[in-house]
């Protein structure tokens, strides 16, 4: 009897180290998963389909601009008065109708289209806007914010992984910058797929509970054509992150 008590003692003390072996094992693997640049990374892409979804546009589908006042005017309106009353007028008429109609179709075909259509992206992210922490503080001020600036580094980044780039849109894909051609040769290359856009993003900026955040947007469509863009998110109810808003920040 007295055998097997101390042989139950000495499975007692292995299974109790064991266990604090396992317990520690598994603290440090949650800490190692929950490093800033870790979770900026996952929050990233979980935020991914539905930023495109607020940046990106596809120019096919913008409606056109107003006619010129020459046009009006051509079709029997006076737009030397008044030119919004003359466009009110003209939105009335026949040939308003025919365009909108010729509009509308060809709008629908686009979205019929399945083209792939070609977005560039930085292979990596690595921009920090300084501003940031104050903008974050200021938009969730009712929260009264604190920074988390201990675990932030500004000299590092992340490599952007294109396989979890997600996006709602079916005909949508992704490429990265470094297989284009740099400066003005972007724009200016034809290339044998359809190219629409480059976008970009900075790193995200938390405050200490990583329950809010920023990060900046930038969406161009040619040479000088393009925009930028604030974008504050937070963590919901459920643990989901949502974009709260979004603000513009320059424009080309």
């Amino acid at each position: 009897c007295e055998t097997v008590a101390k042989h139950m003692t000495k499975l007692t003390q292995i299974s109790i180290l064991l266990f604090v072996l396992s317990a520690t094992l598994s603290d440090c693997e949650s800490k190692k998963k929950l490093t800033y640049l870790e979770t900026e990374e996952k929050i990233f892409y979980e935020l991914f389909p539905v930023l495109i979804d607020n940046i990106y546009r596809d120019f096919r589908l913008i409606p056109p601009p107003p006619p010129p006042p020459e046009y009006l005017a051509e079709k029997g309106f006076d737009t030397t008065k008044d030119y919004n009353q003359a466009y009110k007028d003209w939105e009335k008429s026949e040939d308003y109708v025919k365009r909108q109609n010729a509009w509308e179709r060809k709008r629908d075909s686009i979205k019929r289209d399945t083209t792939l259509i070609y977005v560039a992206i930085p292979d990596s992210i690595n921009r920090f806007e300084e501003e940031d922490m104050y903008e974050l503080v200021d938009h969730f001020n009712k929260q009264k914010l604190v920074i988390d600036s201990n675990d932030f580094d500004l000299n590092i980044g992340f490599k952007i992984d294109f396989k979890k780039l997600k996006t709602n849109h079916e005909n949508l894909r992704f490429k990265p910058m470094s297989e284009f051609p740099k400066g003005r040769d972007f724009w200016r290359t034809k290339y044998d797929f359809n190219l629409t856009a480059s976008i970009s993003f900075s790193r995200i900026l938390f405050d200490e509970t990583k329950s809010f955040g920023v990060l900046n947007a930038g969406f161009v469509e040619g040479p000088l054509n393009g925009s930028g863009c604030r974008i504050f998110i937070k963590k919901g109810e459920n643990g989901k992150w949502l974009i709260d808003k979004i603000e513009g920040t320059w424009i080309s």
